[in-house]
């Protein structure tokens, strides 16, 4: 532990070093300007809607992507039609850059969905090859004990094929939130969705305001943390 603190200190001074020596806070800002204003923000109650905001899109989005990979992913472990039907969308859709997403949801959509949909348009895919991995990897003796004893299709689905794969949902929707509060923020930016966390990104940038670029980027930082840490102190208590 202290050890780490001591890397994270080495690269403070070594940031503010160097933010010394180009002496442009517009280029580099320094660490301890950066950190006064994320303690401003943070202390500023409105700030708080647009994070907050920010967040119910991107969970919702995130949430939704996994309902529907997880409900595809069981069809086409059943049903080998939908998953051949299904691979070349896949493929496809997990070539496609970001940003085309982004930029056709602003065109399909309005600014206060892109976010939602561009969530669930990147997210979708990169979870249904995750589960459907999982899906795959199930041990073929457990499924041919269940021809021994008959059982209802969602007895065999909750108390068999979920259990099995419940660290690979887990996994799956931990790396989701992380990358779709990220992938949404972007969105914000992009469509200058208001309010949002990414709208007072955009406006920092058209003010040049680096500082504070620095400082929401370091509250992002701080939320992706938090989430990874929530999931992994749940994981902890229930696996």
């Amino acid at each position: 532990m202290k050890r780490k603190v001591l890397i994270w200190l080495f690269y403070f001074i070594l940031w503010q070093i160097i933010a010394m020596i180009v002496n442009q806070s517009v280029i580099l800002p320094s660490f301890l300007d950066v950190l006064n204003r994320l303690v401003y923000i943070l202390s500023d109650e409105s700030f708080y809607n647009h994070l907050f905001i920010t967040l119910f899109r991107v969970i919702l989005g995130t949430l939704s992507a996994f309902v529907l990979s997880f409900i595809f992913a069981i069809l086409s472990y059943d049903f080998k039609l939908i998953n051949q039907a299904l691979k070349p969308l896949v493929l496809v859709s997990k070539t496609i850059p970001n940003i085309t997403y982004i930029l056709l949801v602003l065109i399909w959509f309005s600014r206060e969905m892109s976010v939602f949909f561009v969530t669930l348009l990147i997210l979708f895919p990169v979870l249904y090859t995750q589960i459907s991995t999982g899906l795959l990897g199930i041990n073929p003796e457990h499924l041919e004990v269940l021809k021994l004893y008959p059982e209802t299709y969602f007895h065999r689905l909750t108390k068999v094929i979920i259990p099995l794969i419940r660290i690979t949902l887990f996994e799956g929707l931990k790396g989701a939130l992380s990358l779709g509060f990220k992938v949404g923020v972007m969105a914000e930016i992009l469509g200058q969705v208001q309010p949002g966390l990414g709208y007072l990104m955009h406006i920092a940038r058209m003010n040049f305001e680096t500082v504070d670029l620095f400082a929401y980027t370091a509250i992002m930082i701080m939320v992706v943390v938090l989430f990874e840490k929530s999931m992994d102190f749940i994981k902890n208590r229930n696996f």
